[in-house]
């Protein structure tokens, strides 16, 4: 699969971010803020909360930027710092509130995503079919739809998944298996096909 052509963080700022000078920070937070602000509100649901963790995550990658390695993509680096604050939010909630913390490592599909609505029909304009598939992805459980989110969005591979996710990957290959077919069962006939051979 190749990368989703967007804005990329060019390879010769990846050295002067590791040193943490100002105009590669500030090019690597124009580049990925938003990515990350939608990777974040994928998993975690509210969106206050998510503007919350995201900013958390790019003041822990300030400090983290010893661990980076500049002879590398920054993405599989930024994702996992993202995919730990996420699981230590969750911690933390369950913690406070008595709530059952969610797990980006469930391998449970969970609740169905069965609706009471018929089908979707023929006749869905771009913006119905963008919420329809928007609302799936979202209704997936987090083992599930963290690694669809990394391979569709961000067109990680699925080792570069694995490490973010630390998972190897032929589990993050059946991950991304099972999130397909959910979607495929949820969204039925407004699935296409071509799109699964990504």
């Amino acid at each position: 699969m190749s990368a989703p052509a967007r804005h990329e963080f060019p390879p010769e700022l990846r050295a002067p971010l590791a040193r943490g000078e100002a105009q590669a920070l500030a090019r690597f937070f124009d580049t990925f803020y938003e990515r990350v602000l939608a990777y974040v509100r994928r998993l975690a649901g509210a969106e206050g909360e998510a503007e919350d963790l995201t900013q958390e995550i790019f003041l822990h990658v300030v400090r983290a930027l010893a661990s980076y390695d500049p002879a590398r993509d920054p993405r599989p680096w930024l994702f996992t710092l993202a995919t730990n604050k996420l699981r230590d939010h969750w911690r933390a909630r369950g913690a406070h509130g008595g709530q059952r913390a969610p797990s980006l490592d469930s391998e449970e599909l969970g609740a169905r995503l069965a609706s009471a609505e018929p089908g979707p029909g023929a006749g869905l304009d771009a913006a119905e079919l963008a919420t329809r598939v928007r609302a799936a992805i979202d209704a997936l459980p987090e083992g599930l739809r963290a690694p669809l989110v990394l391979r569709v969005y961000e067109g990680l591979s699925f080792e570069e998944i694995g490490r973010v996710l630390e998972r190897n990957e032929v589990a993050v290959r059946k991950r991304y298996s099972r999130a397909l077919a959910a979607l495929r069962e949820e969204l039925g006939p407004i699935h296409d096909p071509a799109a699964d051979g990504a």
